[in-house]
């Protein structure tokens, strides 16, 4: 018998990167002859088959690849280089401007339950995102403040579309809390910048949220704390596929004011009536429709000393000068979503808000009554009537492509209507003045498409176009990003940008003719996250464009787009939950250089709500066996300019010296929260006893300063008066309690 010839294969098997492949499976087709990749990466096998033969190579989370060989030699050299799959798991994921606040999302930064339970946030999510780097520690006026620009150049988006009026309604000096509830939203995108081309009119920021499908089964919920006292019910459905749930909180401050002085007078503490409904259903297997809304209602009166009058006439009581708002605030959200066969995605939201403020201004004497000195310009009581209403449409569809790729694309359409009346309502009989009425119909076309070329190299590009009526122009806003994957957990990723912004409602008013701002960004970010660690670094650049002067010679009104300005910087973030036993905590640090021209500025400065240097930490220590647990927060924010209009008065620009402007600074400030936690289950009821106290310190706080409209005392010095928090301290005693679910479990999981 004639003995047929072996002929042996070997090689070595590695990945695109030249990193060798243990335990790979080499087969010839056809056959049993194979073998596996040793712990250098090298395979041997022999077989007698002749001519054209095919090898195969197979790895778990690498595509296969098959090579066709001659094999009638005696030894066949023969390499593989394996290309790794794309997987959800493995793959990289984009950070460049982009916080998560998301249970089930990686790159998580805080959790639902971290925005609630972070000292001196008071529940509230904007409070919580402000001990992340970017955020500017704003706390005198309405807004969230990220990277240099203004409170209204950060929006916010419920389930895909545009949420206006995010914040109560508020009084001058005193900021203003987010009007949601943090529990209805199951993740949080916090994006300081580089945003996705699905979003646009934000100028500087977008908060993006997303409320939560079906609850986990039935419960009733109750609160009862020293600012007021709430309650709501969900029902889930026996098929678990639906549900329907209603709220209503009640805020009183008065009988806290009368416990804790405050060094303003209300006349009416802050009231606030709150319903908010919700029903969700599965339409099919994937499809989920939701509705989300509230009837909100607000009134604050106040009385504070009235500036001119402090050093006017020391023999008489300074005049006192009263603020009244009332809001009546309606929102209502309606999204889709459902997966059709061939990987394709819809997503539509509906939403519709509709906010009233009436808004009453007077000066009084010492009798309460109004001033008749002459003296003083403003002796009527001024009343403004705005009504704002809102109307958005959004539709997004998606198609999942191979290995995670995936293009998205769809349009968006907004009609916004704003009245405002303002009128001296004591003139008897008053003349009104003229309605000022505007309309917009907004409409926006976007596509976007996530490039995932390996597991650790993906891309996203994205384009958006946006036409408004009002401005009768078309902006077109690319944007791209991509990220790289290194060894030991780590990434680095880049983000451009272009976005544009109408100038705010109360501008049209003055000058119709006006254009897009503009912010053009620029990201580079490092990301670390081992094991219950997560470091991240990111540096940025900002160019502003078109941004609204209000001071321009030979302009209609003196109001036009020729304002500019910069915002860059580093920032520092860095969560660890392993190094001390026992405690999670944080960190974040920002470093900003900006300047703008805009408004009435009288040159390029660091504005006034922009600080150099900011800085959080936070920590978080709970003591399972006794299910106690402690909070705290301590932040810190270097001086801000303001203008002193003693030495360069914006309204005076020819007899204001300009080198002057904006030249003097706050004081730093300094705050430190604390809370405590404890959790008792009673009677089968889950409750959580709080208590929280701001500034237990008392560390001196000044946000800026108030100057009077005249020198009414003749030295040729304006009399001023520094702002600050209506109190100290701010102190919170509360207990939530659940019935139906039991919270411990998440709760201890949130605090290890």
């Amino acid at each position: 018998m004639v003995m047929q010839a072996q002929t042996t294969i070997s090689g070595k098997v590695t990945d695109t990167k030249g990193e060798l492949l243990i335990g790979v499976n080499i087969t010839l087709k056809g056959s049993y002859d194979g073998a596996t990749s040793n712990a250098k990466g090298e395979y041997s096998f022999e077989t007698s088959k002749k001519d054209s033969v095919t090898i195969s190579a197979t790895y778990t989370g690498f595509a296969a690849q098959e090579k066709r060989i001659s094999a009638n030699a005696k030894e066949v050299v023969l390499n593989f280089s394996l290309k790794e799959k794309i997987n959800d798991l493995k793959a990289v994921v984009i950070s460049a401007g982009a916080f998560e606040a998301s249970d089930q999302k990686k790159g998580t930064v805080l959790s639902s339950l971290d925005i609630v339970t972070t000292a001196g946030s008071n529940g509230d999510s904007y409070g919580a995102l402000k001990t992340l780097p970017g955020a500017q520690q704003v706390n005198d006026r309405e807004g969230l403040f990220v990277r240099g620009g203004t409170g209204s150049e950060t929006q916010t988006f419920i389930d895909g579309t545009w949420v206006r009026n995010a914040f109560t309604a508020s009084v001058p000096d005193l900021g203003a809390r987010g009007r949601f509830n943090p529990f209805i939203f199951k993740g949080t995108v916090f994006t300081t910048g580089g945003y996705s081309a699905l979003y646009g009119q934000a100028l500087s920021s977008a908060v993006i949220l997303e409320t939560i499908d079906l609850p986990e089964r039935s419960a009733a919920n109750f609160s009862l704390s020293s600012v007021g006292v709430g309650g709501s019910y969900q029902q889930l459905a026996k098929n678990k596929k639906s549900s329907w749930g209603i709220g209503y909180n009640y805020v009183n401050l008065t009988p806290y004011f009368l416990l804790v002085k405050q060094n303003i007078t209300y006349k009416q503490a802050p009231t606030v009536h709150q319903v908010d409904l919700n029903y969700r259903i599965k339409t099919s297997k994937s499809g989920m429709l939701k509705f989300y809304g509230y009837y909100n209602q607000t009134a604050i009166d106040i009385q504070r000393a009235n500036i001119s009058s402090l050093d006017y006439d020391n023999t008489a009581k300074a005049y006192q000068d009263q603020f009244v708002v009332k809001n009546k605030n309606a929102y209502a959200n309606f999204s889709y979503k459902e997966y059709f066969k061939k990987d394709w995605k819809i997503n539509v939201g509906l939403c519709f808000s509709d906010n009233v403020d009436r808004i009453n201004t007077k000066i009084l004497n010492a009798n309460q009554e109004l001033i008749t000195d002459t003296n003083f310009t403003n002796k009527e009581w001024i009343a403004i009537d705005g009504h704002n209403t809102l109307a958005t449409t959004k539709v997004v569809l998606e198609k999942s492509l191979n290995n995670l790729n995936t293009i998205r694309f769809g349009g968006e359409y907004i009609y916004g209507k704003d009245k405002m009346l303002a009128f001296p309502e004591l003139l008897k009989p008053y003349v009104e003045h003229p309605t000022n009425i505007t309309e917009e119909h907004y409409t926006a076309a976007f596509a976007e498409s996530d490039i995932y070329i390996t597991n650790d190299i993906a891309g996203k590009i994205g384009v958006r176009a946006e036409q408004s009526s009002i401005l009768n122009k078309m902006n077109i806003a690319p944007r791209l990003s991509a990220a790289y994957k290194l060894k030991h957990k780590g990434q680095v990723s880049l983000a451009y940008g272009m976005f544009y912004q109408k100038p705010e409602q109360q501008y049209f008013a003055q000058n119709a003719n006006l254009n897009y701002m503009r912010a053009d960004h620029y990201i580079l970010n490092y990301q670390f996250q081992p094991k219950d660690r997560l470091l991240r670094l990111e540096a940025y650049y900002k160019q502003y464009h078109d941004l609204i002067k209000t001071n321009v010679s030979g302009a209609l009104n003196k109001l036009a787009n020729t304002g500019d300005g910069y915002a860059r910087g580093v920032e520092l973030f860095y969560r660890d939950k392993k190094s001390i036993k026992g405690i999670d905590f944080w960190v974040s640090y920002s470093y900003l250089d900006t300047k703008r021209n805009f408004l009435n500025y009288l040159r390029s400065v660091q504005p006034d709500f922009a600080a150099t240097h900011t800085a959080s930490l936070v920590f978080k220590k709970f003591w399972v066996k006794r299910m106690f647990g402690i909070n705290g927060t301590y932040t810190f924010s270097s001086g801000r300019p303001y203008i002193n209009y003693n030495t360069a008065n914006p309204n005076e620009p020819s007899t204001a010296n300009a080198n002057q402007f904006m030249v003097d600074k706050t004081i730093d400030f300094n705050n430190f929260s604390i809370s405590c936690n404890y959790l008792k289950t009673i009677k089968k009821v889950f409750s959580v006893f709080v208590l929280s106290v701001n500034n237990p310190f008392g560390f001196k706080q000044v946000y800026g300063y108030n100057y009077a409209a005249k020198d009414l005392n003749g030295d040729t010095q304006l009399y001023r008066q520094a702002i600050t928090p209506a109190a100290k301290q701010f102190v919170f005693v509360g207990v939530f309690m659940s019935w139906g679910i039991d919270r411990t479990q998440e709760a201890i999981d949130g605090n290890l």
